[in-house]
């Protein structure tokens, strides 16, 4: 009996916790951070592979939506209008001419405009038509790659003012009210009026640097106004240039007619006199007008033209010798082919 007694006091001796004094503080304060560390290096653990597995998901998915992209505007040549909002937001490229990237929704928006077209005509399943204005609204975007480059070499722009003027007046011009002209421009190429606004100023900013780059119908210009005061006609100083001018004898149109600026010249030039150099908007030369008679609706004027031939020569040269680099190659058309 006394030896169970003993074992009893022995075990509750045991099961008491130890005094913490000042001697063994250390002691219990290794062990409670000890028993904490079992916990903690699991949930460490577990924390390094869950962000190891997210980078892994992370880089899979871009590597999958990479190549997704690249089959289906590279390999599919996809030109759906998700292909073109892909586009617009990543700047992919086309091409490129002179070390100027070619705007793959460039040539996606214009091939839309083409199509549009070729569909009003019922013929946007002809096969060899469909690869013809693909051919050729790829040109346009390597067109306008090409005059990118040279406006920025130049420090030529086109502001947003010189593009809304433009615009009103199309709009003007086709008696539209905004609401009718932005329903025509859809209709007609399939556009929205930013992607409208988008096209006037390619085109306003390949005129202007069409004007600047030819320098030598800049001289001949200065060459014409100097016959001119000497009193030649405008026939003399065709005559007296020879190829290098074009005129015009006479011609007759309404005094509303829409040509980016000769007839309203004409208008406001008195009979039998010649004006001073024209830039018509969306010309492609200098002109000089003389107006010859007028009635109420029409007037009668000769004009006398330096056409712009130094952008389109440098283009086709580009073109010609193969210094345009295509990232889509397209199926080319049939009478092109024939005709290689």
């Amino acid at each position: 009996m006394l030896k169970k007694t003993t074992k009893v006091k022995k075990k509750d001796k045991r099961s008491l916790p130890s005094r913490i004094t000042n001697d063994t503080v250390a002691e219990h304060r290794e062990k409670v951070l000890a028993g904490g560390r079992k916990h903690k290096y699991p949930i460490q653990y577990s924390k390094h592979k869950l962000v190891w597995n997210t980078v892994f998901i992370s880089i899979a998915g871009l590597v999958t939506v990479i190549v997704l992209l690249y089959l289906q505007l590279y390999v599919w040549k996809d030109t759906s209008d998700l292909a073109y909002r892909i586009t617009k937001i990543l700047p992919l490229p086309a091409g490129s001419v002179e070390g100027e990237f070619v705007r793959y929704s460039d040539y996606l928006l214009y091939n839309r405009g083409n199509m549009a077209v070729l569909k009003t005509q019922g013929q946007d399943q002809a096969g060899d038509k469909v690869a013809f204005q693909r051919q050729r609204a790829m040109n346009q975007a390597v067109q306008d790659a090409y005059v990118r480059k040279l406006a920025r070499e130049r420090g030529i722009s086109v502001d947003d003012r010189k593009v809304d003027e433009e615009m009103d007046r199309q709009q003007k011009d086709a008696g539209l009210s905004k609401e009718a002209y932005r329903s025509a421009v859809k209709d007609m190429i399939g556009w929205s009026l930013d992607e409208a606004r988008d096209g006037i100023r390619a085109s306003l900013l390949r005129w202007e640097v069409s004007f600047v780059v030819d320098k030598a119908a800049a001289n001949l210009v200065k060459e014409v106004e100097a016959q001119l005061k000497a009193g030649k006609s405008l026939t003399d100083v065709a005559a007296a240039l020879g190829e290098r001018v074009q005129v015009m004898p006479e011609t007759v149109v309404p005094k509303t007619n829409k040509d980016g600026g000769l007839t309203e010249a004409a208008i406001k030039t008195a009979d039998g006199t010649i004006s001073g150099v024209i830039k018509p908007l969306g010309g492609d030369g200098y002109y000089f007008v003389q107006p010859r008679s007028r009635d109420n609706g029409s007037i009668t004027y000769s004009y006398l033209k330096i056409p712009l031939t130094t952008f389109k020569a440098n283009f086709d040269k580009l073109i010609n010798d193969k210094k345009v680099t295509y990232y889509v190659h397209l199926d080319q058309p049939a009478e092109q082919k024939s005709g290689e």
